[in-house]
């Protein structure tokens, strides 16, 4: 389609004038085509602005989504080489579970402008406003022996936390076990979730689902949550921090399954775990109890002190800070 045509090559020279003229040789159209592509990028919310008698320039500040941009950032061999962009979603993660899912190859990532229905853990809401952040879900198929849930939330928490230091330019702290943190308030949410196999009951696909806040935080939450623009002032970054995310992601990943490097995965969570040597409020919902954050073990459990001088070893439940 010509319109998304024309928007890549803006996209292209982000910030920079493009003429009509210039835009019509390259597509083999006349300026009149060009116009009305441009208009119908207007109408769309593409923040496009016309320099009579020169041309038009795409704004630094547009969000708009595109797997094409998107796929030039990349640097993966599988991750992200199959993707699906959709206008709207109920969930990610939900659209690839109701998908026939064998047809697809391993990697594939479905990416939404928006969710009407995200989804945390335990089925808490992600409020998933159009635009406003990045809703995205990984595909993964093992080839071999299954590896932990936990583990993989891990090695997502790792490729966020990296991507958005890389892309954003500030520290960004993980909160065990699947949340990422800027200063103090909640930035991103990671859901794993193991699909089973019908027929023999065992695992045989696992799916990532990454919401990531980047624009405006719905008053409803801004006082636990914030975004990449709310810190930073950076806008117009979306496709360059998925692809960054998922570079960050293979590189992990790749990490974990295939080179046993899981150890380096975990000094890095471990480094950026925000509430190492602080107290929490731990629930693993048969008690709640105080204790002193030590780390993570080798599993990726959180290992605290409690009051009596005991070491506990978390897998499950939720922790507060205090």
């Amino acid at each position: 389609m010509l319109k998304n045509e024309v928007l890549y090559a803006l996209e292209q020279k982000k910030g920079d004038v493009m003429t009509g003229g210039e835009l019509a040789e390259r597509f083999g159209v006349s300026r009149t085509a060009i116009w009305k592509a441009i208009h119908t990028l207007k109408a769309d919310g593409n923040e496009i602005i016309t320099v009579p008698n020169v041309g038009y320039r795409l704004l630094p500040t547009n969000d708009t989504l595109s797997s094409k941009v998107i796929s030039d950032k990349l640097t993966t061999d599988f991750i992200g080489r199959s993707l699906t962009l959709l206008p709207s979603a109920n969930s990610t993660n939900q659209y690839l579970k109701e998908m026939d899912t064998s047809n697809l190859p391993d990697g594939h990532v479905v990416i939404a402008n928006g969710q009407e229905n995200g989804r945390g853990r335990y089925g808490r809401s992600f409020i998933s406003p159009l635009g406003e952040g990045i809703y995205m879900s990984i595909l993964l198929t093992p080839k071999s022996a299954w590896h932990s849930i936990r583990l993989m939330t891990v090695c997502a928490a790792v490729a966020v936390s990296r991507a958005v230091e890389n892309i954003c330019g500030v520290r960004a702290d993980i909160k065990w076990v699947n949340d990422i943190f800027l200063n103090g308030k909640k930035l991103c949410g990671i859901l794993t979730e193991a699909v089973m196999s019908g027929e023999l009951g065992e695992i045989d696909t696992v799916i990532v689902g990454i919401g990531i806040n980047t624009g405006s935080v719905p008053d409803e939450v801004r006082n636990i949550a914030t975004s990449v623009k709310d810190e930073t002032g950076l806008y117009g970054i979306r496709n360059s921090l998925i692809a960054e995310v998922l570079n960050q992601f293979e590189t992990v990943y790749c990490d974990y399954v295939d080179k046993e490097k899981m150890r380096d995965i975990l000094n890095y969570y471990d480094s950026r775990l925000f509430i190492k040597g602080r107290e929490v409020l731990v629930n693993n919902y048969h008690n709640k109890y105080v204790a002193k954050v030590v780390g993570v073990d080798e599993n990726a459990a959180l290992i605290v002190t409690t009051q009596s001088g005991d070491e506990e070893h978390i897998t499950s439940g939720e922790i507060q800070l205090q």
